[in-house]
């Protein structure tokens, strides 16, 4: 009696559990595993030819260096990664540490660019080093007929005669070779006593000549004379236009103290 008493009560209770409350039967069932990737060793052929291989290590290129080629896509493809935008682009940590100190920098002012940078509408330029500041200012001929400078002026250069040399810059062995000079009387320049004045205080006096009133002006930058004669070029009508603004800005400074 109390026997079919208990299990009429066990049936009750498991009748009245249905659902995530109901007792788990499957005690003893086999629990699944997640499969391992078959060995290295066990693959078939197919799938070790198609597979990239082991990661590649730096010193595994010591006695077989990379490519050009190879070298030309990783610099591409890290680049790639830093002006991209959105989801696909990849910065390291040391690039967000290194813009960050180059922004902390650039506000206290001691980098080479401004905040006013030059700016069109496809690409941001960045910003200009003398030199090449200086280049866009120059104000080349069109043609072969024209004239660059209106005034008289003389170009002259060295020449080194002898065997031809091996040196990488033989401008440091043979003398100066790639040196050009160039040289014109102030007397020809269009230029006003005042503008005269303030290009010799631009050059110094050490390189006008007291007696003929001669400016000269020389460039050994670099190692083809023809980038020293276009340097050239460049310098002197640099220097003219040095001269024009800073007589129109002594004439303002005058016009506003009176």
């Amino acid at each position: 009696m109390l026997a079919a008493l208990r299990a009429s009560s066990v049936a009750i209770t498991t009748r009245e559990l249905i659902g995530l409350a109901a007792p788990l039967q499957a005690r003893g069932a086999k629990k699944s595993k997640r499969k391992k990737r078959p060995k290295r060793a066990d693959r078939p052929q197919e799938a070790k030819d198609n597979s990239s291989g082991p990661p590649v290590r730096i010193f595994d290129n010591i006695m077989n260096p990379e490519t050009p080629y190879q070298m030309s896509q990783t610099i591409r493809r890290h680049m790639r990664g830093l002006e991209s935008d959105g989801r696909h682009n990849r910065r390291r940590y040391k690039d967000l540490s290194r813009y960050t100190h180059y922004r902390v920098l650039r506000i206290a002012g001691l980098t080479h660019d401004t905040q006013t940078e030059f700016e069109d509408n496809r690409s941001r330029r960045g910003f200009l080093t003398p030199l090449t500041e200086m280049q866009d200012n120059a104000t080349l001929p069109r043609s072969a007929d024209h004239r660059r400078f209106n005034y008289p002026h003389t170009l002259s250069y060295k020449v080194y005669w002898g065997p031809p040399s091996v040196q990488e810059e033989p401008n440091e062995y043979e003398g100066s070779m790639v040196g050009c000079r160039v040289a014109v009387r102030l007397c020809d320049l269009p230029l006003t006593q005042r503008q005269k004045e303030r290009l010799i205080d631009i050059v110094g006096h050490d390189r006008i000549c007291e007696k003929t009133g001669v400016l000269t002006l020389e460039a050994d930058c670099f190692p083809e004379r023809n980038h020293n004669a276009a340097l050239l070029g460049d310098m002197l009508e640099q220097l003219l236009r040095e001269a024009l603004a800073a007589d129109q800005r002594i004439s303002a400074l005058s016009d506003l103290s009176e």
